[in-house]
């Protein structure tokens, strides 16, 4: 049996009423920071979702959720598998899903961070691998939690670099591979060997035809890195793929090779 939703989703989910005003609802989306919001009628059933794309379409302060919210969305089963939820949620252009119970009474919200949380917490009597190094770097969101997991990298004896790569869908392939290279080479990951590069270039082969086979022909922006330990090399790309980047669901792909 797999780990139930339940288990993961956040409990205490951000919840409004179809009435209420864009005005209020702003100041809720500062201080919770939800990758969702639920809206309910007055009998507290749900009848809509907002995700903070949606809002930032609004211009209107005195509008109300009910003008605007997504009504059309998937739901979950508190008691379903988080391998579930993460297919439902890859097929879905949202990044949160509503979580309800046996009575489809919602009892919370499981969102992308919650599928993967246990990937960037620390866990100090685990053993670091390059593939589990990789993902943590590539998934860092500011510079102290990148210096934190550097500092780990090399404290387990392995080497690492962190680039960024945005580009077309016609420059993406080439774009990865050789900024991948560079940084890796820019931070004594590889030497300058075409070899050393070989390798590289066929991990990142991987990453690309992971991207292209979920998002066939779209360019993308995406944090890589790539780790270097144990006889073999790994890099994982995380970021957005799609033609509208700001409203594209966020993906981790890993690619990896003998060197």
């Amino acid at each position: 049996m797999g780990i139930r939703v339940k288990e993961i989703m956040d409990s205490n989910p951000v919840t409004v009423e179809q009435n209420q005003t864009v005005f209020n609802l702003k100041e809720i989306m500062i201080l919770r920071q939800p990758e969702a919001v639920l809206v309910v009628d007055e009998n507290k059933k749900l009848v809509g979702l907002l995700t903070p794309s949606t809002l930032a379409t609004v211009t209107e302060i005195d509008e109300k959720v009910k003008n605007f919210m997504i009504k059309s969305f998937s739901k979950i089963n508190a008691n379903e598998t988080v391998r579930e939820a993460a297919s439902r949620l890859s097929l879905s252009e949202l990044e949160a899903l509503p979580v309800v119970d046996n009575n489809d009474n919602v009892v919370g919200v499981v969102a992308y961070k919650d599928i993967v949380k246990d990937l960037v917490e620390d866990h100090s009597t685990q053993k670091l691998t390059p593939e589990s190094a990789v993902v943590f770097l590539a998934m860092t969101k500011d510079p102290e939690q990148e210096e934190y997991w550097l500092q780990k990298v090399t404290n387990a004896g392995f080497r690492a670099a962190i680039t960024q790569v945005g580009a077309t869908a016609e420059k993406l392939p080439i774009k990865l591979r050789e900024a991948t290279i560079v940084a890796a080479i820019a931070r004594s990951v590889i030497r300058e060997d075409p070899r050393e590069k070989f390798s590289v270039s066929n991990a990142v082969r991987d990453i690309y035809s992971q991207l292209n086979i979920i998002n066939p022909g779209l360019g993308g922006g995406f944090k890589v890195a790539i780790v270097r330990g144990e006889g073999r090399i790994a890099v994982a790309a995380f970021g957005r793929c799609g033609h509208a980047l700001a409203n594209g669901n966020e993906q981790i792909v890993m690619g990896g090779n003998i060197i």
